[in-house]
C-alpha cells in the first residue's frame, strides 16, 4: 500500500485531499468522464456512486467553475461521515468481514450510508444479517 492510500485511512484526510485536488483539477481528473459536456441533472445522478473524496473534488471542480447549485446541493447532501476510515475505498468483501462482530450503532451506520451513497446489495444484505442476529 503506497502512502497516499494509508493517509486516506485517516479520517478527514480523503476529503481534504479531494476538495485541494478538485481545486486545481483539470475535467480529466474528474472521476466524471466528458463532465463539461453533461448537464448539471446528469451529473447530479452519477454523483451517489462517488467516494466522499471524489465527491469533495467535484464539488470543489464546480464550485471554481460554475457552481450549479444543482450539483453543489446534491453533494452538499451526499457528503458525509464514512461509518469507519477508510470505508469508501473497500470493496464488499471487505466491509462484509468487517462488519462480523460489530455493534448495532456500526451496522446502522454502514446501512444508512450505504443507502445513500453506493447502494451495494452485498454490503446491505450483510448490515441486515448482522443486525438480526
Amino acid at each position: 500500500m503506497i502512502l497516499a492510500d494509508k493517509a486516506r485511512r485517516i479520517p478527514g484526510v480523503a476529503a481534504a485531499q479531494g476538495a485541494l485536488t478538485g481545486v486545481f483539477a483539470s475535467e480529466q481528473d474528474l472521476p466524471i468522464a466528458d463532465y463539461e459536456k453533461q448537464t448539471a441533472q446528469n451529473i447530479a445522478t452519477k454523483l451517489k456512486d462517488l467516494s466522499q473524496r471524489e465527491l469533495r473534488m467535484v464539488g470543489a471542480y464546480e464550485t471554481k467553475r460554475e457552481n450549479r447549485r444543482t450539483i453543489t446541493d446534491r453533494i452538499a447532501k451526499l457528503t458525509s461521515d464514512e461509518p469507519w476510515s477508510g470505508y469508501d475505498g473497500q470493496g464488499v468483501r471487505e466491509i462484509t468481514a468487517r462488519l462480523a462482530g460489530r455493534n448495532a450503532e456500526t451496522t446502522s451506520k454502514v446501512r444508512s450510508y450505504e443507502l445513500a451513497h453506493k447502494d451495494r446489495v452485498g454490503v446491505l444484505d450483510a448490515a441486515a444479517r448482522h443486525t438480526v442476529s
